[in-house]
């Protein structure tokens, strides 16, 4: 359930921190719940969504945030994620996030706004230390290895494995592409070409943390770009919205590179504070307090046998095709 409020800033706020006033505005809201809501992306001044909590607010600004929650847990269910609500998402782990189990590997359904690795700021708020804390019996830290990541707002798909030799196995299926991902989207925008292929190299953006952009200039010689393909076809076309659902298919595993690959063809992924800055006005510009991105599907062959696992479109994927869906 995605929660809202808003309010115009007075003369008592004027100049004030943005998460300073927002509390003193949202009585029910805590500084420390408003710079969650910062975090996550679900905070606005005058219809832009603003990343520092510190940004200052001036009379007549309209201020709003967002944020998501499960309109049915229980006690017990909050309990047993640590991971709850962390950066407001909505998302925890629970009895439906284990795909598949056998002596070699886990399969997994990611919740969104749980990092794969480690970061420099810590080293625990990971998909294995939040498997580990749900049930401890089941996914034990010293026997999970990584054999791929998605990004902290992808949902999805992960293998995880059991034991270092599994792990170099399937680093070596997908070091050779002898592994199908699908993942969906849901974007900004409406492609020129209803299906293709994404051939645009990618390179780190210098100019800004974390981040990468497509060389879309096929003569470009620019030095460490690393080549991505990306294959997409375009599932449904919400025309009166102009948003997109598009299924793609990455040949390559580069960082970010179905982010970068629809940002440079125009359809970047609805919510994605990095790479859709440039969204503003839209009318759905708000509807999303991560990016849109879904690993659904993964196939491919170990030790002799053929595996196919697709995990359902989470809830606050449901919720934003509902609400296109009654538009059109």
């Amino acid at each position: 359930m995605l929660k809202s409020k808003s309010a115009k800033i007075t003369a008592s706020y004027n100049g004030e921190r943005f998460d300073i006033a927002a509390a003193a505005l949202f009585e029910d809201l805590s500084r420390k719940k408003i710079k969650a809501i910062i975090d996550a992306g679900g905070a606005y001044i005058n219809k832009k969504r603003i990343v520092v909590a510190k940004t200052l607010v001036k009379i007549g600004d309209k201020i709003e945030v967002f944020w998501e929650e499960k309109s049915e847990n229980s006690e017990s269910q909050i309990a047993k994620s640590a991971f709850h609500l962390k950066n407001t998402i909505g998302t925890f782990i629970d009895d439906k996030t284990l795909i598949f189990e056998n002596n070699d590997f886990f399969v997994v359904n990611k919740p969104a706004g749980i990092s794969s690795q480690a970061t420099l700021s810590s080293s625990k708020d990971t998909i294995l230390h939040a498997l580990s804390v749900y049930d401890s019996k089941t996914f034990d830290l010293k026997k999970m290895f990584l054999v791929h990541r998605l990004d902290k707002d992808t949902s999805g798909l992960m293998i995880i494995a059991k034991n270092k030799e599994t792990q170099n196995k399937f680093e070596e299926i997908f070091r050779d592409k002898k592994i199908n991902k699908s993942y969906d989207a849901l974007c900004f925008n409406i492609p020129k070409n209803l299906e293709g292929e994404i051939k645009f190299s990618i390179a780190k953006d210098n100019s800004r943390k974390n981040s990468y952009f497509a060389i879309t200039n096929p003569n470009s010689k620019m030095k460490d770009a690393k080549s991505a393909e990306t294959n997409f076809v375009v599932q449904k076309i919400y025309k009166s919205s102009n948003i997109s659902f598009i299924r793609c298919n990455p040949k390559t595993g580069r960082t970010h590179q179905i982010r970068v690959h629809l940002s440079a063809i125009g359809c970047p992924l609805l919510g994605d504070k990095t790479y859709s800055q440039n969204i503003y006005g839209h009318k759905y510009a708000q509807i999303a307090l991560r990016h849109m991105l879904h690993a659904i599907n993964l196939s491919f062959e170990f030790n002799g046998e053929n595996f196919d696992f697709t995990a359902p479109l989470p809830e606050d994927f449901e919720r934003i095709i509902k609400i296109l869906e009654s538009t059109q």
